[in-house]
């Protein structure tokens, strides 16, 4: 596999997926999670045809793995295989990176991770949260958008 350290070396229509840590990773947590990812998804691959793929993590908070799907497709085995990786790294750091009804917003220039069913205790439809919901490189420069433009607007 060409596991590209840099991310942003990937072309901005790469696939992506993003796993979010309720807690701010320091930078000692970032290089562990880092080195961790690159180790597991060294043999990723998708029907035995190398996978090329970058890692970040934006805003201390946001994984994100992408993936140049011009050099090959993922299929469901190597989704697979990264969501165990994202599993076995909660397992090892004891953090939760998978919690879909968690809703992470910027208040007061900070993340605030508030759970959906608490949403609208918190927020306003004005408030800004980072939609991790979605799939591309160049959708980035937009995640961070108002809640009423977002597919949670519906729990306010």
């Amino acid at each position: 596999m060409t596991f590209k350290n840099d991310f942003n070396s990937l072309p901005d229509h790469s696939r992506i997926w993003i796993y979010s840590s309720e807690l701010s990773l320091n930078k000692d947590r970032q290089n562990f999670i880092l080195n961790f990812i690159k180790e597991k998804l060294n043999g990723w691959n998708a029907h035995n045809i190398p996978l090329t793929a970058g890692i970040t993590i934006l805003e201390n908070h946001f994984i994100v793995i992408g993936l140049d799907e011009d050099v090959n497709l993922a299929s469901g085995c190597s989704i697979d295989t990264l969501q165990r990786t994202i599993q076995n790294l909660e397992t090892v750091l004891s953090i939760n990176l998978m919690n879909r009804m968690n809703i992470f917003c910027r208040i007061s220039d900070e993340i605030r991770c508030i759970p959906s069913n608490k949403l609208s205790l918190h927020v306003k439809g004005d408030t800004l949260f980072y939609d991790l919901t979605i799939q591309k490189k160049e959708e980035i420069d937009s995640y961070l958008k108002p809640i009423s433009e977002g597919w949670c607007s519906n729990l306010l």
